[in-house]
Parts: C-alpha cells; structure tokens; sequence
C-alpha cells in the first residue's frame, strides 16, 4: 500500500508543544527537536524555539513532520549532530524534488542526506572527531503516519486511555532482550545499556527501520530521547497523559518527572494531538482525551499567548548549579558495529552516565 494521503474533505489538524531541557547533570543540551509542515513550506523551530504559527496548523497535501535527536559524541559534537540531523532532514524533504514519491522513499533520501551532512561536518579540519546523533521522525498525512527510526529515542501514541510504544530501540540491551539473553528489568541497569546500534553521522551507512501507521482523532502523539524514557516509568508516563491536562502542562509534567529521577541526562519530549473534522478550524485546543480544561487559541491579530513550548536548556532551574565543571567523555571507535551514548571516564575505568 502507497502511502499517499487521502484526498477526502476532511481537515487534519494538528496541535504540538515540545520543551527540551539539558537536565541537572549536565553542562549543556545535546537533544533536539521540530515541526516542519511540509506544505507550507515552514521549518517551525530553529535551535529548539517555535515559530508560533506551526503551533496549531491543519497538516495540507505534502503532510507535516515531527522529529527528536539526541547527539552521541559529548559537548559540542553531539549537540551539532542532533541540529544538523532535525534541520538537514525537515529542508531535505521540503526541497524533495520528488514530492510525489512515497513518503517513506522521502524519509530514506532525507535522513541519508542527513547522515551525510553530519560524516562531512566531523570529517572537517578542526571540527569534533566524534558526533553522530539519534533520530526518531513521525510524517504525518491525512489519517495515516510514517515512522523513521535510527537509535534509541522513542515515539509512542497515547490512544483510548492507553500509551503504546511504537518504536523499537536499537540498542544491544534491546538486541539481547529480543534473544531472550535479558529480561525487561535487567536491561534497566545492565552495563551496555547506552550502547545503540547505529546512528546517523557513523563510518558506515544507515538504515532507518520504517512503518506506517493509521491514525485516529484524538489521538496523541509523544516523541522523546532516552532522558525521559531511560528514567521514567512506562506507568508514570501513560498516567501523566492520562491525567486530562493540556498539551504543554503534559510535557512540562513529563521533564519535571524525568528531573525528579535525577536528571542525569538531557530530557526533550515533543507531543502532538490530531485531530479530524468536517473542515471547519477548531476554535479552541483541548486537552489530552479523557480531559475537561480547554484553552482559548489567540485569534489574528490578538493578543499573543505565550509559547507553550520551548528549549529551557539555558534557564537556571532551583537547585541546578549554573555552570559544572568540565567532564571528560570517551565513545567506543567509529568502526565498531555499534555507537555508545556519551559515557564518563573513571578511574576504574569506562562507566555509562545516561
């Protein structure tokens, strides 16, 4: 099956809020995230910050992107990788001069656009030897969605009162699981648990692992990188989607949980609720499904709400030391088969910190 979209006089629409936040532990901010709509031709978020129209939009013919990074490399490796990776990827597809492809043939020629961008920014004399960056990219069309996947960040859809991963992680631990070497529980705090198979940016190439999926109105859309999902329960996050507050208390709720369990890595969670109707714009954004609160959307020409989503990366939160002291950080050798996220060194030798 094509996975064209449909022709239909119904209206997708489209609401997202997305917070990215470097955490507790650590001195900088290697995650990324973004909206693209293809249609329009609008990258939404620059650095982490929204363009505010891309906000609540109806998603037109060429669809609209979702996507979160996380970079593998430490300090200013990783979080290049992760931005060259978002925006290389949402301005490959917008400039696709195949639109008609398929998506998942323009998800392909896009992140491979992006691998390469990321191999010729660290193969530059004077640059980071080391970078490379996870991705997790959600196309969305009219009823329909296409996933691309490459590591270990995560995307779920929270649909009927129900959260349901939909990715798979590709990392060793994941890998041992799946041959019935590990247990779910094991895997929580094995040793090589950082270790991801592949990323974008590595000595080799790459091959996201793609499906398509239908989708529902109302249903939810939640992307993340392991900050959240490593460190938060599956429980605590589908009850924090449950719990029938907007969109963006829902992602503030979801970092704050992910800090309270330490904040030990950077967090960023993008989520988005779609919704179809009979063509007519909505007049409101209400919360996740099973919610009572709405909240008005700003009219044309009205007084401009404040951004629900945004990069805190660079706010000072109580209790987080305003500048740490420099760590150092060593990666496994490109040529292996495998990347490991950022681990700490130690005198006892290598320990993961993620």
């Amino acid at each position: 099956m094509r996975e064209h979209m449909s022709t239909k006089q119904t209206t997708h629409c489209i609401v997202v809020c997305g917070i990215s936040d470097r955490g507790l532990q650590r001195d900088n901010n290697e995650d990324h995230f973004m909206v693209a709509d293809l249609t329009r031709q609008v990258i939404g978020v620059q650095d982490n910050q929204w363009r505010p129209e891309l906000l609540h939009h109806t998603i037109g013919g060429r669809g609209t992107v979702l996507m979160v990074a996380d970079g593998v490399g430490g300090h200013e490796g990783g979080e290049i990788a992760s931005q060259l990776a978002v925006e290389t990827v949402a301005q490959a597809l917008i400039d696709m001069a195949e639109p008609d492809l398929p998506v998942s043939a323009q998800l392909i020629r896009a992140i491979d656009i992006a691998h390469e961008a990321i191999c010729k920014h660290h193969g530059a004399p004077g640059g980071p030897r080391h970078m490379a960056s996870t991705l997790t990219a959600v196309h969305l069309g009219h009823g329909v969605m296409t996933i691309a996947q490459v590591g270990d960040s995560r995307a779920y859809r929270f649909s009927a009162g129900q959260l349901t991963l939909l990715t798979e992680d590709q990392t060793v631990v994941q890998m041992m699981q799946k041959k019935g070497l590990l247990t779910p529980e094991e895997a929580q705090h094995h040793p090589h648990r950082n270790i991801i198979l592949q990323a974008l940016g590595q000595d080799k190439s790459v091959l996201p692992e793609l499906q398509t999926l239908p989708f529902q109105h109302n249903d939810c859309l939640l992307l993340c990188s392991d900050g959240l999902s490593s460190y938060v329960a599956h429980a605590q996050i589908e009850a924090i989607m449950a719990s029938g507050e907007d969109e963006s208390v829902c992602c503030r709720r979801l970092v704050e949980a992910a800090n309270a369990a330490g904040g030990v890595d950077n967090v960023t969670v993008l989520l988005a609720r779609l919704s179809i109707g009979d063509g007519r714009p909505a007049e409101t954004v209400g919360p996740l499904p099973g919610g009572t609160a709405q909240r008005a959307i700003s009219p044309a020409g009205g007084p401009e709400l404040p951004a629900p989503c945004l990069d805190t990366s660079t706010q000072q939160t109580a209790g987080r030391p305003e500048k740490k002291a420099q760590r150092s950080f060593w990666i496994f050798p490109w040529h292996l088969p495998w990347l490991t996220k950022r681990q700490q060194a130690s005198p006892s030798g290598p320990s993961t910190s993620d």
